[in-house]
């Protein structure tokens, strides 16, 4: 499989030792963007992975193509455009006290890339999977229009398509409407992530289930995902990870899929002593996207996901790192934890 992520590239300044923002003194620096974690994933688990995006052409892109390269993701299809990279800052939660974002991304290089400056032909050379996320769409009408052209011509060609439903609002600031965007995007995809209230953010499709004090299994999410099926006819399942959050480091974990005629619903993980949420989305969506893909069972696909996300739970930094076999092997023990010699 040869995967082709569309997205923003993005620095991470995390305040280190579970500090606040205002004791900051130093941070520390990790690489990532929803899009290229999936693709760094999925990099990792065997696939050959491609990054459609933008950097500036100075020594901040030059490290972050590095890590990239690092994991085998093709980045050829960077274009060095602007003077800036997206940058967000962190500060890690504890305890009963929870993360924070704060976001310094306008301006940054993808929105300079148009449509124009891309050569298609070769990007979707020997492409077989197209993923975007709504954050892209949400940045620029640059942004925005990359990512139609890429899922159209995807389509086109028979390729498959997946997204990952974020709804960032303050990144919508360029006078669009979420649904006028977002909507022929999902037209034309198959395999989609998100959760009732992003959903109808980004579609106006009301979502019953929103309301719900909290979601614990497939029967309650299972009227509206198909409600979602029904509209964008090409979506042939529709997931999400699902949480239940004990404290900011104490998460139990389970993952829910609807298709058009049948209900997944996985074990669950408990994560009692987590060392990193940032990301444990975009591993469940790579791992779904593999899981499917390689097997036939779609509840072994499910699980493997969730032990993915589950792993990444335990890895700093934005993006899993490890193996296929860490994966498998973490799916099928019956003792988690123990030394591995």
């Amino acid at each position: 499989m040869k995967l082709l992520s569309i997205g923003e590239l993005l620095m991470r300044l995390t305040v280190p030792d579970n500090l606040r923002f205002t004791q900051a003194e130093q941070f520390r620096l990790d690489i990532g963007g929803s899009e290229a974690n999936v693709a760094m994933t999925l990099s990792q688990l065997g696939w050959s992975s491609r990054i459609l995006s933008a950097l500036p052409d100075n020594d901040l892109g030059d490290r972050i193509s590095r890590e990239l390269s690092r994991y085998q993701v093709d980045i050829g299809h960077i274009a060095r455009v602007g003077d800036r990279v997206g940058i967000y800052f962190l500060e890690e939660g504890n305890s009963l006290r929870s993360s924070r974002i704060i976001y310094d991304r306008a301006h940054s290089a993808i929105n300079e890339l148009t449509v124009e400056d891309i050569d298609w032909d070769s990007v979707f050379e020997g492409v077989s999977h197209v993923h975007w996320s709504a954050i892209t769409p949400a940045l620029s009408q640059n942004a925005a229009d990359v990512c139609l052209e890429a899922v159209d011509r995807a389509s086109n060609l028979g390729i498959t398509v997946s997204c990952d439903l974020h709804f960032r609002k303050n990144l919508w600031a360029y006078g669009k409407e979420p649904i006028e965007i977002i909507s022929p995007l999902l037209e034309k995809s198959s395999v989609v992530l998100g959760d009732p209230s992003t959903i109808q953010a980004l579609t106006g499709i009301e979502m019953k289930s929103r309301l719900l004090g909290a979601i614990d299994r497939v029967e309650q999410l299972t009227p509206d995902y198909r409600k979602l099926m029904e509209r964008f006819a090409n979506i042939r399942c529709v997931s999400m990870l699902l949480r239940t959050i004990h404290s900011a480091n104490h998460h139990a974990l389970k993952a829910v899929m609807v298709t058009r005629d049948h209900e997944y619903e996985s074990s669950s993980i408990d994560v009692d002593s987590m060392k990193e949420r940032i990301g444990g989305g975009d591993a469940y969506m790579a791992g779904l996207l593999h899981g499917l893909e390689h097997y036939e069972d779609r509840q072994k696909s499910l699980e493997f996901a969730l032990t993915l996300s589950a792993l990444k739970h335990t890895i700093l930094g934005d993006y899993f790192r490890g193996s296929l076999q860490d994966v498998e092997q973490a799916m099928n023990t019956n003792q988690q934890g123990k030394i591995i010699r």
